[in-house]
């Protein structure tokens, strides 16, 4: 594309006068806009777009030139150190590029969300352990299809191509005890057909590529390495905003004559803004002025721990939790303190947000509560996460003991999903002897069994405890709340179980009803897939209950700025901001619709991948 830039510094005249002002390009137009209002006017005879301001946005922070103590510029100014930042400095310091890591957290307690479950897509690894060749193309289409195509296709293919090298790179640069402890996170050696039988469910496909790697344990040792190599982490330093200037540039578009209907091309004059740098503080309150000569990286997380910005992005869990007569002020997701400020950075300079604001991690903690015990709502007994059965497609019953979906749509993000659109109150989870064939068979998705190297659990010995306990069921944590069950008999079980004898009466017909399904070979009522349908007929038999008071609200969103395929910031015209980049949960085009995923560990992954592919690109160009 040609341009003529006719650019107004940033800083010109700031100095002189005392003060920097960090607003950005946009701006301007967002202080004179309301939320949800329009804002009309030409550019240079091309089209004017509106700037939309939420309330959680605010204006950007002005800083005072004389706040700012030190000026330091690298290649590469990255915002954010965790999973995704990581990766890019370490790829751009490996490519010989200077690397500032602006990170709020301080060195000795960083947390990287995660902790394991990276997915990647034919790595060497994977091969080495056991994992088969999947096809590229057809897991682009089973991702594309999954989301339905409302993710960015060449920003997946770029994960798919580039992932395989990413793990492969991080295994050879853990140190040894943390290499050598990585292990795949499903398909376990004893319960065999997992994979070949389990890969497709009711027609979604899934795959085995996960691997459990514990990056808290090995990112020390590569952080110290890309130090060597020209990376400087700038600990507990908090980033406040970009320093931009404003320009225009030239982009060719048409012209509609109304009588004639003839088409002409004309250059249009269109704003372009290009970041120059980042103002961060560090914790004495001092400012520093960050330049990145070649890119300004946003990998700052999520905004989950923001309420205001979560109650409006999250468009269907707003809805959801409206629809149950809730309060939504007080969604947010719990934890790990990401609030959104890489986000609003990005939007100060004219960034737009991805039109998929519903994406959420909602992992297994199937519903909120304060009147039961955590463990009831999260693992149905006292359980980690990689020893419990939740996972597994077994027959569910509502509060009214009534069979209300097919348990095996889309593993358990579809049951939940489903689960939280019903009637609050306690669903009923049934199974037998069966569990461990029905095991074999489960798609290799999120808390699917078996997890993890084989021999690190018992889970048929926990499963079996049930049965010994009899009526007192499953202990958990507060020592005074049963929910889960075993016997040797069905009517034993039901018995045992805090059931009216309306809802006993109901479950029991309506596994008589399933196991006609199973006989059969076909579920009338919803469709599950017949490899699915495993009887319940055969002891011992066993009982769990989660309790539905308030949808979940997740771990982590998934949604942020619109990007392209090299991960440059878009514009309201979708054209690049200059120098500014966006990855990890800090940009969109990822994910859409719901976290059910043709592969474990994709968030981890992802975010991973494509923050190394973004530093080696920056630094090879």
């Amino acid at each position: 594309m040609d341009s003529t830039i006719s650019r107004r510094s940033f800083i010109a005249g700031a100095a002189a006068a005392g003060t920097v002002a960090a607003v950005a390009a946009g701006t301007q137009q967002a202080q004179a806009a309301t939320a949800g209002s329009d804002q009309a006017g030409a550019i240079a005879g091309g089209t004017a777009r509106a700037t939309y301001k939420p309330a959680w946005l605010g204006d950007a922070p002005v800083i005072d030139e004389s706040q700012i103590t030190d000026t330091i510029e690298t290649d590469l100014v990255i915002v954010g150190g965790g999973n995704a930042g990581s990766m890019c400095a370490f790829a751009a310091a490996e490519e010989g590029a200077t690397v500032s890591v602006i990170e709020m957290q301080a060195e000795d307690s960083i947390f990287y969300y995660g902790l394991h479950d990276v997915a990647a897509v034919n790595s060497q690894l994977g091969f080495d352990k056991g994992i088969a060749e999947i096809n590229k193309t057809e897991f682009l289409a089973e991702y594309q299809r999954r989301s339905h195509n409302r993710t960015n296709p060449r920003l997946v293919k770029k994960f798919i191509d580039n992932s395989g090298e990413m793990v492969d790179w991080l295994a050879a640069n853990l140190d040894p005890e943390v290499a050598d402890a990585i292990v795949v996170d499903t398909a376990a050696e004893e319960y065999q057909g997992y994979v070949d039988d389990g890969q497709e469910i009711n027609r979604f496909t899934s795959w085995c590529g996960t691997l459990q790697i514990n990056y808290n344990a090995g990112a020390a040792g590569l952080i110290a390495k890309a130090e060597a190599q020209g990376a400087k982490w700038y600990w507990e330093h908090t980033a406040v905003v970009l320093e931009t200037e404003e320009g225009t540039q030239i982009e060719q578009g048409e012209q509609v004559d109304k009588e004639t209907g003839e088409v002409t091309f004309v250059d249009n004059e269109v704003p372009q803004t290009t970041v120059k740098s980042v103002i961060a503080q560090d914790v004495d309150g001092n400012y520093i002025r960050f330049v990145g000569t070649k890119g300004v990286i946003l990998a700052g997380g999520d905004y989950g721990s923001n309420a205001a910005m979560y109650e409006d992005l999250q468009d269907e869990k707003r809805w959801l939790w409206r629809s149950h007569g809730l309060d939504t002020s007080e969604m947010k997701c719990a934890g790990f303190g990401r609030d959104g400020s890489g986000i609003k950075m990005a939007m100060w300079a004219g960034a737009t947000m991805d039109p998929n604001m519903r994406c959420l991690v909602d992992p297994q903690v199937m519903f909120s509560s304060d009147t039961y015990a955590s463990n009831v709502l999260r693992w149905g007994a006292s359980f980690a996460p990689a020893e419990n059965p939740w996972g597994c497609p077994f027959v569910w019953f509502d509060q009214n003991g009534e069979r209300f979906t097919d348990e095996c749509f889309m593993g358990i993000f579809g049951q939940r999903m489903r689960a939280e659109r019903s009637k609050p109150g306690r669903y009923y989870v049934i199974f037998d002897s069966h569990w461990k064939e029905l095991m074999s068979h489960e798609a290799p998705e999120h808390f699917a069994q078996p997890m993890g190297k084989p021999g690190n659990f018992d889970l048929e010995a926990t499963i079996d405890a049930w049965v010994e306990r009899g009526a007192e069921g499953a202990e958990k944590n507060d020592g005074d709340t049963t929910s889960a069950w075993g016997a040797e008999t069905l009517d034993d079980l039901l018995s045992y179980m805090p059931l009216s004898d309306e809802v006993r009466a109901n479950i029991k017909a309506g596994i008589e009803r399933y196991n006609q399904f199973c006989e059969q070979g076909e579920d009338e009522d919803y469709g599950r897939d017949p490899k699915m349908l495993l009887p319940i007929n055969e002891g011992p038999f066993y009982g769990m209950y989660c309790v539905e008071e308030k949808p979940m609200t997740g771990t982590c969103a998934l949604n942020g700025v619109n990007i392209d395929e090299y991960q440059r910031v878009l514009d309201v015209n979708y054209n690049p901001i200059i120098n500014l980049y966006a990855t990890g949960n800090n940009s969109g085009g990822r994910f859409a619709i719901e976290y059910s995923t043709a592969m474990s560990g994709l968030t981890i992954g992802m975010a991973m991948t494509l923050g190394r592919v973004l530093g080696k690109e920056l630094t090879q160009a």
